[in-house]
């Protein structure tokens, strides 16, 4: 009788067991629908754009021609913006939607949207983001001129672009409230047909049709002509931003030349015109938590072998892949002064919390009029 009550009583024990873990599992699922409905209500973009337009430049023989009379409606509306914003970015239309697993903390790898949106509009850009509003054109409220150069393969791919940047921009799991880019006069540069014409002529002289000087020939051409037009429209260095976003996840031998020719050529350039200070780099996919970063090269290549020497990567222990670890951290976290001061140099393209202003206020020694820097940021 009692061997019979003490199983009833187990069974009873187990029974509870299971209903808590039930519960728990019911709480879980919960919270995930949660998150999902979330995300799936969709905030709305504010304002849309002030207008959106697609260029493509044609390949001829005399390609600074080309680019000349293709980039006419561009050069025409430069004058507008003489005392506001241009950005110009190189390579960063969508290519892919998601990130793989091996770039994503565990803890947040339901955020694998590629951060493509950002490259093409970082939040810096956007109307209501808080360094608008309190630094921005010593005040005024100005507009922007935003570049996008790349390779597309026909209008649709500009179109998904187009949409992936919406979506981002108002992607509620993400963002507290949507982004307003009502203020930006966007273009889609497609360089398509010269990089097609290009490697035509090199398979014709029987050279490798991917590596060829022309490639870095040509983006020297179409940065040197924007770069001398701002020159011409009085566009200063503190508001003209050239970012290069040509990085390859796992590169070979012909894409690592690729990058650094790119590189070396948009350097070059705008040195020549004066705007030394206006160029950026992006990080790139790996260490994650600066994926939403860009820096001119030279503090890139510091902080990367910081990085890999070891003397970030100890700070960032287990969070190397948790891409908003350098926002969350505070000051006090940094035991290196001098490490610290590097993030003076660094610009996040993506703030979820774009609203946020830093209570040690904007950097007098800043060397633009975009955004507060992650040193700034972090909170």
């Amino acid at each position: 009788m009692a061997f019979t009550r003490l199983n009833k009583t187990k069974n009873i024990i187990k029974k509870g067991i299971k209903i808590k873990r039930r519960n728990k599992t019911i709480k879980n699922k919960t919270r995930k629908n949660k998150k999902i409905y979330k995300s799936n209500n969709k905030l709305n973009l504010k304002g849309g754009f002030a207008s959106q337009t697609t260029i493509n430049i044609p390949y001829n023989s005399n390609l600074i021609e080309s680019i000349n009379t293709a980039l006419a409606p561009v050069f025409e509306t430069l004058p507008a913006f003489s005392k506001d914003l241009v950005y110009v970015s190189f390579g960063s239309k969508l290519n892919e939607r998601t990130l793989e697993s091996e770039y994503l903390d565990p803890d947040y790898s339901y955020i694998n949207r590629v951060n493509a949106a950002y490259q093409m509009v970082p939040f810096f850009l956007c109307a209501n983001s808080n360094p608008r509003a309190k630094i921005l054109c010593d005040g005024r409220s100005c507009k922007v001129l935003n570049i996008v150069i790349d390779m597309f393969k026909d209008e649709e791919d500009v179109e998904n672009s187009k949409k992936y940047i919406n979506s981002s921009l108002t992607d509620r799991r993400e963002l507290d409230s949507s982004l307003e880019t009502s203020n930006i006069t966007q273009y889609f540069i497609n360089i398509t047909s010269v990089k097609h014409g290009i490697m035509q002529n090199a398979t014709k002289e029987n050279k490798n049709p991917y590596t060829t000087d022309e490639h870095h020939l040509f983006l020297g051409m179409i940065s040197d002509v924007l770069c001398k037009k701002m020159r011409e429209n009085g566009i200063d260095g503190k508001n003209f931003i050239l970012c290069n976003y040509i990085k390859f996840k796992h590169p070979n031998a012909i894409e690592d030349k690729i990058r650094k020719n790119s590189s070396e050529t948009f350097q070059r350039v705008l040195i020549e015109n004066g705007y030394e200070n206006s160029y950026y780099e992006w990080f790139g996919y790996f260490p994650m938590m600066l994926y939403n970063c860009i820096a001119p090269p030279k503090y890139i290549d510091i902080i990367q072998t910081s990085f890999y020497a070891g003397a970030l990567r100890s700070m960032m222990k287990d969070d190397i892949k948790n891409q908003f670890k350098i926002l969350e951290m505070t000051k006090s976290e940094f035991k290196i002064p001098k490490l610290l001061d590097l993030f003076k140099n660094v610009i996040p393209i993506k703030n979820i919390a774009h609203e946020y202003e830093p209570p040690s206020g904007y950097n007098e020694d800043r060397k633009n009029n975009f955004c507060y820097s992650v040193y700034d940021l972090i909170r």
